[in-house]
């Protein structure tokens, strides 16, 4: 089978090679024809060697597909199935880590396109317990998205508690952000902005808007913080998304967020520290969330979403080619080019 493989560490060590179709085990009991796969962002870092990954292994965790095969005794999906997966597989569920509630953080987990092989390729075998159904409603190349739209179901609604006609202010424009709308506008927020900069005015702003947000702003022209005050009516917003990892961005947060508000985190900055204006938070008392890891314990309400959202959602993709086009894909998501690309495979 054809398959994206990174068969060393390193910058520029994949390539498009034939692989041997998985054979279903006792632990990986089911085998997935992949349909389409999506690049994510942690993907490109990996293709760069700036992600940490023990290869060799295929590429590719943001996935959907059809069932194919089997082990006897599994009943919780059946060939022909349409499916998504969880992509950090075999978490104990012993340790004080996976007790607490978070699986996805467990010593023991190894990852689909990280750790082991994953699905920029043609069949992909893991357990059946880390697969969902998902409707004929949500095409392909949205489908991909619902790993990661886990993270926003969680962080934007559910840790942030956010209560219909609330107002949230967005930090960024990327994929992260994009999703974020998704959340907030499918949560029932009354009023939700979207920052970004002079790079996002072409292309990921107007994506926002198309997605639901009510304001849009490129904070290179603008002051953010203002706006957001001034659409308040100076009580600032409710809720904070930060989705960018940009310290300008953040501070302009901290001036826009109402006094008992909260900011949930789920950019990262890349630097070992950052100056940002801590004292807002004893003196607004604010509430902080930090969180960037895909949350299953959300999938089937991001299913939900996604199945029911009475906007378009391809706005959020702006690449659909074939695997073989796959450096090219790479070379532009690199270069800041698009917002999302998804690889059609056995469509």
């Amino acid at each position: 089978m054809k398959a994206l493989y990174k068969y060393a560490a390193g910058p520029e060590t994949s390539r498009l090679e034939d692989r041997p179709i998985p054979e279903l085990t006792d632990r990986d009991n089911v085998r997935v024809k992949v349909l389409a796969c999506a690049v994510c962002g942690m993907d490109v870092h990996i293709y760069h060697g700036k992600f940490p990954c023990d290869p060799p292994f295929i590429m590719g965790h943001e996935f959907v597909g059809i069932v194919e095969s089997v082990k006897p005794g599994v009943t919780s999906v059946a060939p022909g199935d349409r499916v998504v997966a969880q992509p950090h597989l075999y978490a104990c569920g012993q340790c004080q880590t996976c007790k607490d509630g978070f699986p996805q953080y467990c010593k023991d987990k190894r990852s689909i396109g990280i750790n082991r092989d994953g699905a920029m390729t043609d069949y992909v075998v893991l357990p059946d317990r880390y697969l969902h159904k998902i409707p004929d409603s949500i095409p392909n190349h949205i489908a991909c998205l619902l790993e990661p739209f886990t993270i926003q179901v969680s962080d934007t609604i559910v840790y942030s508690n956010l209560q219909p006609g609330e107002t949230v202010l967005i930090l960024g424009a990327g994929q992260v952000a994009l999703l974020s709308v998704v959340a907030a506008k499918a949560a029932g927020a009354g009023l939700v902005i979207v920052s970004g900069t002079g790079r996002d005015a072409e292309k990921r702003l107007p994506a926002a808007k198309a997605l639901g947000a009510d304001y849009v702003f490129n904070s290179e022209e603008v002051d953010v913080a203002e706006k957001a005050l001034e659409l308040t009516g100076g009580r600032g917003v409710d809720l904070v998304v930060e989705a960018c990892g940009a310290e300008a961005a953040i501070n302009a947060g901290f001036k826009a967020i109402r006094v008992g508000g909260r900011i949930n985190s789920m950019g990262a900055s890349k630097k070992p520290s950052i100056s940002i204006n801590w004292d807002a938070i004893p003196k607004k008392m604010l509430t902080i969330q930090g969180h960037m890891m895909s949350d299953y314990e959300y999938m089937d309400k991001a299913i939900e979403i996604f199945a029911n959202y009475p906007l378009d959602l391809s706005p959020l993709v702006t690449h659909v080619a074939p695997l073989d086009n796959w450096k090219e894909i790479f070379d532009t998501l690199s270069q800041g080019g698009g917002i999302k690309a998804v690889f059609s495979i056995n469509e």
